[in-house]
């Protein structure tokens, strides 16, 4: 051995050197000898070292596997410090061949973008090339790393530590010398601008910024990763621990069926599974016996025989009760022998799962279509003639990137007959193959002739994305007759127009003006428009009419106001008095009657509100007490009491006063005794004082004072015990009746029987009456308003604050009847507010009153130039500040004034649908193409995109419609294609106008899902807490 390899790679090749990198352990075509292995001057690899340990472990057992690893570690320490391996910037080599490739990858990028633009490919093709074209020049890039670094320079440090698997691998070596690629941004789509630099070069501020979206992503996925696995491994664990191998043999005769691939081979599948039935070859001779093991070698010789499946036995078929038994298990894969008893083989299987959870990335979206890069694609070598042969069958297919292909329906085999000197190549094709040559045709050398399928049919798992398609110029929507629009209605019964085929929709470019609400067109269809003329007219028209106020301007529109209805309190006066609370309204009219206003003007209110509170103190009372009401006062039944009680019938309000302390204090601080008569002013709990005179009632529980009553009257005291219990429940008695004997009533009193210690005594307790009116003091008004007009009017209610025999425990007084203002209006509708002003009374200007006005309000804009949808504008008042107007009558007029020369169009309208766009086609949207002696070759209303034919010689320079061949020249109405994919949205009907900026269609296609741990820990969930999933799917 020469002495060059001193770095890293040394670390692998002295001792290493010796051994051949040998093959895996399981399925090895030639399983090496129990012997040394032979020897092979080549650096041993990561991949050659793990076989070699797994040789060493299979063959000389665990002690001898640790001595060879230790003496390794030696070996590579030993060169590594001699070898110094040390890392500069100047390791890092950029290959020469980067250039060239972003310079192809740029080129196709180009060449996509144009076939966008020529309506050729969706959106979401054209994005599912560019990620797609960035990928793979990305994983060419590093193909060239390595070929750069082996030849060049294969000591590199950096390549060695890579490499060797001593520190990094490959994709960050890329990142150094290559390019950084494709980043994610924070909703997991990639971004189609990749960072061509790499950390060498340096990057740009614009890819800096990139880069960090992708950054900070990594940073937050990793956290987030590991508490998800975590969680993931401990629900697993919780699940899975109690089985354990309790059992030799649980003797049961079922199992599973395991299957060979396509091409009849089982690789490890069968390796330590248990056959559940003998397995027989072609001449029925037995190559396994039930319970037999099955080793590599013996998996081999099943493969060999043809066997095509083979039942096992699994620990999902085993019958052992609680647990599972030796031969359903199997090996133990950690040391290839049948699983000892005792052994917890659910938590060695819940951990599995788990373990890797950490080092699986949250792989990142693809938006737009499944990735193409997982299949080879083959060029020809020759150039010549396709040939499919007969028993080819295909059909046409539009792969993901937007090009037309065909999809082999059967395995065939494809050649290329040489059309000069050279071989004949062929070419096998399996089923579900592109190809993207047709049959008979001739193709040059290094063409892309077909992508092979890998065979085997991975059900990939997708699920529906959407992306919209955004209008780049403002003009009118075409259809070309491919995409034939069907209505589609979903169970809410909402009507959507779908795509049923692919097709392209154009849009033809124009001016187009948006048109407010009302505004009618002035102008006929197709018709020539000069700059400033009139367009289309809105007029503002007053709904009732009345008077008008004009107001000051605002902004870019100015306020009318129609006053429809107002309403007059004139014989009250408007007084307003500032507080430190605020400022406080009040009406005063005559008889000193004086209103609470519970608004203030300036405010809006609406129907049923309580405008004002007669300021009353005539039924105020002095403390709480007992409320009665007398025969013949009547109340309104009501659904809630929270506003009161509305009086019907006027009466008489009985009142009996009672002073309540409600304490909630220690029953120490009592200073009086239950049942004591007390003077006003006593002290009855410490800083508490009685208001009035009477018999004290104290309540309390656990030794809480909860409250003391004081009942005002006199006192009577009565032998006769049968008088006294008619009273026990407190009973009303007239001014004249006896009560008892030598007892009359002089007034009306409330007489209660009271328990002393003397005996039964009679308490009379004064009863006060208050007088209510059959109507409320409603002040004096007057009104104006419109024939058809909403009206107003006010109406005074009396309000009972307390029902009958209601008990009101307070010490001060409260009010017992509140007369009200309450605004009524008829014919409005429900959003219509009623504004509150103060205005001067006509004959004398000093004093204010007031008014509750309905008003018409109209906004009218200002004239404008800065809206371009909408076209400059001209707004004209037809009316002056006081004038009267009537319903129906013309406020406003708002003109819509054209901006170019040009002719007018008008859209295509379903029945009964108002105008609201409408568009110019000016001279700047079309295009005239002289074609000198040429004789043109397209038709009238031909649709064409950049480098079609129009005459011998002559291609088209723009995309649009033929408008007129006239002799030698042809007009182009310039246009923009979109592609439109099948099962798309329609946002626009055939014809209709659009605006830049507008959404034509949603294109619905496949994406793949990613499979990668944190999006399957929803489905985990699902299964471990017995959840029906969201999207059903075949386990």
């Amino acid at each position: 051995m020469t002495a060059t390899p001193a770095k890293k790679t040394s670390k692998k090749s002295s001792k290493k050197a010796a051994p051949e990198a040998p093959a895996p352990v399981l399925g090895a075509a030639a399983p090496l000898s129990k012997a040394a292995p032979p020897f092979r001057n080549r650096t041993i690899d990561k991949k050659a070292l793990r076989n070699l340990m797994a040789w060493a472990y299979k063959n000389h057992g665990t002690a001898a596997t640790a001595s060879m690893a230790d003496e390794l570690k030696d070996l590579g320490f030993h060169y590594a410090t001699q070898a110094a391996v040390s890392i500069s910037v100047d390791d890092l080599r950029i290959p020469g061949e980067k250039a060239r490739l972003l310079e192809e990858a740029e080129q196709q990028i180009t060449d996509t973008e144009e076939r966008y633009r020529l309506g050729e490919i969706t959106e979401v093709e054209r994005h599912t090339k560019v990620i797609d074209t960035w990928t793979e020049t990305n994983e060419r890039l590093v193909e060239e790393v390595k070929k750069n670094f082996n030849e060049n320079d294969p000591l590199n440090s950096v390549w060695m530590m890579a490499n060797s698997g001593a520190r990094g691998n490959m994709s960050q070596v890329r990142q150094l010398v290559g390019m950084r690629g494709l980043m994610a941004n924070p909703q997991g789509e990639i971004i189609d601008l990749p960072i061509r630099t790499n950390f060498r070069e340096g990057l740009t501020v614009t890819e800096y910024v990139i880069s960090s979206y992708g950054a900070r992503k990594g940073l937050v996925d990793t956290a987030l990763r590991t508490a998800d696995s975590g969680y993931l491994t401990r629900r697993l664990v919780d699940v899975a621990q109690d089985v354990i191998v309790r059992e030799d043999d649980c003797g049961t005769t079922r199992s599973i069926p395991i299957d060979a691939d396509d091409k009849g081979k089982y690789a490890a599948k069968l390796v330590g599974r248990l056959a559940a039935e003998p397995v027989l070859d072609a001449n029925c001779e037995i190559l396994v016996d039930r319970d037999g093991e099955i080793d590599p070698p013996l998996s081999r010789r099943i493969e060999a025989a043809g066997v095509k499946t083979v039942k096992v036995r699994s620990p999902l078929t085993c019958e052992a009760a609680r647990s599972v038994c030796r031969k359903c298990y199997g090996w133990a894969l950690a040391h290839n022998e049948l699983v000892d008893l005792g052994e917890a083989v659910g938590i060695v299987a819940a951990q599995s799962i788990g373990e890797p959870g950490t080092q699986l990335t949250m792989r990142t979206f693809h938006t737009g279509g499944v990735s193409t890069a997982e299949t080879g694609v083959v060029r020809s070598q020759v150039e010549g003639t396709i040939e499919f042969g007969a028993k080819a069958r295909v059909r046409p297919f539009r792969t993901p990137h937007g090009v037309d292909a065909q999809i082999a329906e059967t395995d065939f085999t494809l050649q290329v007959k040489p059309s000069g000197k050279g071989k004949l190549q062929k070419l096998e094709i399996t089923t579900g193959s592109l190809l993207f040559v047709a049959d008979g045709h001739d193709y040059p050398v290094d063409t892309m002739l077909a992508q092979i399928s890998s065979g085997a049919a991975v059900k990939k798992s997708v699920e529906k994305a959407t992306k919209d398609v955004i209008c780049d110029l403002a003009g009118q929507v075409r259809y070309e007759d491919g995409i034939q629009p069907k209505e589609v209605t979903d169970r809410q019964g909402n009507i959507t127009h779908k795509a049923t085929r692919l097709g392209r929709m154009w849009v033809f470019a124009g001016d187009v003006y948006n048109l407010p609400p009302n505004a009618q067109p002035v102008v006929t269809g197709n018709k020539a428009v000069t700059t400033g003329e009139v367009l289309a007219e809105s007029r503002l028209v007053s709904e009732f009419g009345g008077a008008v106020r004009l107001r000051e301007s605002a902004g870019d529109s100015r306020e009318v106001q129609i006053v429809t209805t107002s309403l007059t309190l004139k014989d009250c006066k408007l007084v307003g008095e500032s507080t430190h609370a605020g400022e406080l309204w009040h009406l005063e009219g005559k008889d000193n009657i004086r209103y609470r206003l519970n608004t203030h003007p300036g405010t809006k209110i609406s129907s049923g509100e309580v405008i004002a509170e007669l300021a009353d103190d005539r039924f105020r009372t002095q403390t709480g007490g007992i409320v009665k009401y007398a025969p013949g006062l009547a109340i309104k039944k009501a659904r809630s009491a929270k506003n009161g009680y509305e009086v019907s019938k006027g009466g008489t309000l009985l009142w009996i006063p009672q002073e309540t302390h409600e304490i909630n204090k220690d029953i120490s601080l009592l200073m009086i005794e239950d049942g004591q008569w007390i003077e006003a002013g006593t002290e009855v709990v410490k800083d508490i004082f009685s208001q009035t005179a009477g018999i004290v009632t104290v309540t309390q529980k656990n030794d809480i004072l909860r409250e003391i009553i004081v009942r005002s009257g006199t006192l009577h005291h009565v032998a006769d015990a049968k008088v006294v219990s008619r009273y026990s429940d407190g009973k009303m008695v007239n001014p004249g009746e006896e009560i008892a004997k030598g007892i009359k009533a002089e007034a009306m009193v409330f007489v209660e029987a009271v328990d002393t210690a003397e005996g039964g005594v009679l308490l009379l307790r004064p009863v006060e009456e208050y007088r209510i009116p059959d109507a409320a003091h409603l002040p004096e008004l007057s009104s104006v308003k419109q024939a058809n007009g909403p009206s107003l009017g006010l109406k005074a209610t009396q309000r009972l604050a307390f029902k009958d025999g209601e008990l009101i425990k307070s010490v001060e007084g409260v009010e017992l009847l509140k007369t009200q203002l309450i605004l009524d209006t008829f014919d409005t509708t429900p959003q219509m507010t009623v504004d509150v002003e103060a205005v001067p009374d006509k004959r004398a200007k000093t004093i204010d009153r007031l008014q509750l006005v309905i008003l018409e309000s109209l906004l009218v804009r200002r004239d404008t130039l800065s809206d371009a949808s909408h076209g400059s504008t001209h707004t004209e008042l037809s009316v002056n500040d006081g004038d009267a107007v009537k319903a129906g009558d013309v406020v406003a007029t708002t003109q819509i004034l054209c901006k170019e020369d040009g002719v007018v169009q008008l859209p295509e309208l379903v029945e009964g649908e108002p105008i609201r766009r409408l568009i110019v086609e000016r001279s700047s949207d079309t295009r005239r193409i002289e074609l000198g002696s040429a004789k043109a070759s397209v038709a009238l209303g031909q649709r064409l995109v950049d480098g079609d034919q129009l005459a011998e010689g002559v291609v088209a320079p723009c995309c649009g419609q033929v408008e007129a061949v006239e002799g030698n020249s042809i007009t182009i109405r310039l246009g923009r294609p979109y592609m439109v994919s099948p099962d798309s949205v329609l946002h626009v009907r055939d014809g209709e106008l659009v605006q830049r900026g507008d959404s034509l269609a949603l294109l619905v296609f496949e994406r793949q899902k990613t499979g990668d741990i944190v999006q399957g820990l929803p489905r985990i969930e699902e299964l471990l807490e017995a959840r029906r999933p969201r999207e059903s799917a075949v386990l």
